[in-house]
């Protein structure tokens, strides 16, 4: 029988994870729409893509702090200061890899759109277990 309960419990917790993931993409893809429209409506107007993406991507963490917090990680602690740091790296991350696309792809504006996909995915890693920290159930 406890066989079962832990194969069940284990099930249980995949699901949850599952659901948090999800969760992030659905948020993630709003905020992804969200920045992409930022940086190509600043690329249409004549801005840098570089500055165009530093626009975007600021505008994109103060959203994405409040969705996350709401709508993915409710059941943890928010740490603000380690979301800045982690938004940082998250930055200098994803200026690279813009960067690099930006050699090898003719469109300015699939590069910025792959390197949004990309440093995605690195930062929901960051973010669940580094930034978005379990509450303490101590008393």
């Amino acid at each position: 029988m406890d066989t079962i309960r832990h194969a069940v419990a284990g099930w249980r917790t995949g699901l949850r994870r599952l659901d948090q993931f999800w969760a992030y993409v659905r948020v993630g893809a709003l905020n992804a729409a969200f920045g992409y429209a930022v940086y190509a409506l600043l690329l249409f107007v004549g801005i840098n893509l570089f500055a165009s993406q530093i626009i975007a991507h600021l505008l994109g963490m103060v959203f994405n702090y409040f969705m996350f917090r709401r709508h993915v990680f409710r059941d943890s602690r928010a740490a603000v200061l380690p979301y800045i740091a982690a938004y940082a790296v998250n930055y200098g991350l994803s200026l690279g890899t813009l960067a690099g696309l930006n050699r090898v792809l003719e469109s300015d504006y699939l590069a910025g759109f792959l390197s949004i996909v990309f440093v995605a995915l690195v930062n929901f890693v960051v973010l669940k277990f580094l930034v978005f920290l379990p509450r303490s159930t101590d008393g």
